[in-house]
């Protein structure tokens, strides 16, 4: 007999995520899963609204994902949409599609209760009783939040993004200082409106949990310039970076090539939490969002809190 599977569609401001799992012991297995970079925030005018470009692509996406789903059949499906679309003032239109394609409601989360929910994702797989620090960026937005256990002390969403960062600050695709500068100091800025809550609390251990985080740590074991990832580490590579000259020349060891687009920004942004938090090191977190979702449908939960 066949496990009960249970999927996850994650409707994120660069990529869209579907993934489908069974339940193991305490964890679970990984059955399938898909990503396609979607880069919804890429898409969102000066006033705000996600051009048809980029909503054509979105739903073309999820048409392939409606096709895994009717070949899956999970008992429990859980679609959230970040970002992107709490930005976008025309996002019903594209929501109202989305869930006739998929056939399933779509929740259009809060930045708290995807901040909330990504500390779930790491509470559920690391297994710690250690008070985190918990960084995660996202294309439109960066989630920091601190905690211990299933406890959420502090949680921010803040409308910063390794997409709309890229659009903001390396729109000519030049990776100078001038340009990291810019991105670092306008992030510092953003990051500064909640540093107080922070500056109150200790933490034992600072998690990242996003595809900037995993491109920095994949940069660094292909290289080995770092026992850690440390503040040293992240000023090297984007010394690397601007060695490079333009987006175009962007090669550096260990950096894939689907991650070239935005690593810059988000490399910048990074730069400005360990600056405006005095983060030393940090480790990559084995779970996120997406992990907090599966710990939500294990427990029956579909409220976010």
């Amino acid at each position: 007999m066949t496990a009960a599977r249970y999927t996850i569609i994650d409707l994120g401001s660069n990529s869209f995520h579907m993934l489908t799992v069974s339940k193991q012991g305490n964890g679970f297995n990984v059955v399938s899963k898909h990503k396609q970079k979607v880069r919804l925030a890429a898409g969102l005018n000066g006033d705000k609204q996600l051009d048809q470009t980029t909503m054509q692509r979105g739903w073309a996406c999820l048409e392939n994902f409606r096709l895994l789903l009717d070949q899956i059949q999970p008992v429990t499906v859980l679609i959230t949409a970040t970002a992107a679309l709490r930005i976008a003032v025309n996002n019903k239109a594209f929501i109202e599609v989305a869930e006739n394609i998929l056939g399933h409601p779509i929740n259009l989360i809060s930045g708290i209760q995807e901040a909330k929910t990504i500390f779930k994702g790491v509470s559920y797989t690391e297994q710690t009783d250690k008070r985190l620090l918990v960084l995660d960026i996202g294309g439109a937005s960066t989630e920091l939040v601190l905690g211990q256990g299933n406890q959420v002390h502090v949680a921010n969403s803040m409308n910063i993004g390794c997409v709309t960062w890229l659009n903001h600050y390396f729109a000519d695709q030049q990776l100078s200082e001038y340009n990291f500068n810019n991105a670092i100091n306008a992030a510092r800025q953003v990051i500064s409106t909640v540093k107080p809550q922070y500056s109150e609390h200790d933490w034992e251990l600072t998690l990242g949990a996003s595809g900037t985080i995993q491109a920095v740590n994949e940069v660094n074991q292909a290289q080995q310039l770092s026992d850690s990832l440390s503040f040293e580490l992240l000023q090297q590579i984007k010394q690397q970076c601007i060695a490079c000259k333009t987006m175009e020349q962007l090669n550096i060891v260990g950096l894939e090539d689907s991650r070239v687009p935005v690593f810059a920004s988000g490399l910048a942004i990074l730069i400005a939490l360990f600056e405006s938090l005095n983060i030393q090191h940090m480790q990559l977190s084995n779970g996120a969002l997406r992990e907090g979702l599966i710990s939500m449908m294990f427990n029956g939960q579909s409220e976010f809190n």
